[in-house]
């Protein structure tokens, strides 16, 4: 029963934007009221209260549980978002966005490896330094602006980013999940490493099967030669990431 309960923001959540179509600020704060009523009439009687915390009150426990919400909201995701935004606003402006595409088009001309390296390897780049949508809109506006079709600069970019977004900007993910379940709220550095190498092995498989994907959807003609580049470059990144992650943690993967 407590995991059912505990799931019902969550659907909530996707039925109200993906089911009614409602705004998005409109649904969180909506979740957000459903989740504290909860919290003050459900979660007590059920007994869902952690036994270090069940003589507090639960109004306190709910107002903290907010403040705490709100904080990581701000740190580090929001600061990660304006600054994304204030990035890419700088490079539209001073026209930098043109040099990036001269840069790319000067190293290949094949097109599946000008594609999995806009979406594979920039789109990972951005997806580790901001996050939160940047990572597909600015490899896939650059594809359109290089003359692919607006369907498959966004197709490629979405398969693109799959994989990066386990480690997310700068390892938030794996670094909130340990906080979150280790004792204290405080996760060790060994114990982030470990979950950040864990997290690359479960990731393996696709670092291969999307590479693969993406240039085969872009030359479906060269199979063979698809399958070779997708083989180095998956076995290439997952070595690389795998190493990066058990030795200094989630922030480098990303």
């Amino acid at each position: 029963m407590a995991s059912i309960i505990s799931i019902i923001p969550i659907v909530l959540l996707f039925v109200l934007m993906l089911g009614f179509k409602m705004a998005g600020h409109k649904s969180a704060l909506l979740t957000l009221v459903v989740t504290v009523l909860l919290a003050l009439f459900v979660a007590s009687p059920l007994g869902m209260i952690a036994p270090a915390h069940a003589e507090d009150s639960i109004i306190a426990l709910t107002g903290w549980a907010l403040v705490e919400g709100l904080l990581k909201a701000v740190f580090p995701i929001l600061i990660i978002i304006l600054m994304a935004i204030y990035s890419y606003n700088i490079l539209v402006e001073s026209k930098q966005i043109e040099v990036i595409k001269k840069q790319f088009t000067s190293i290949t001309d094949d097109k599946g490896l000008l594609v999995l390296m806009l979406v594979w390897g920039f789109g990972g780049l951005l997806e580790g330094m901001a996050g939160f949508g940047t990572a597909v809109a600015i490899p896939a506006a650059i594809l359109i602006g290089l003359g692919f079709k607006p369907m498959f600069s966004a197709l490629v970019s979405l398969i693109g980013n799959t994989v990066a977004t386990g480690f997310g900007a700068v390892g938030v993910p794996v670094t909130t999940l340990c906080n979150e379940v280790a004792e204290g709220g405080s996760a060790s550095v060994a114990q982030i490493c470990e979950t950040s190498a864990f997290a690359i092995i479960q990731l393996a498989p696709l670092f291969i099967i999307l590479p693969f994907i993406i240039l085969t959807l872009t030359d479906k003609h060269n199979l063979v030669k698809n399958l070779i580049i997708a083989l180095w470059v998956g076995v290439i990144s997952v070595v690389v990431q795998f190493v990066c992650g058990y030795y200094l943690g989630s922030e480098t993967p990303a």
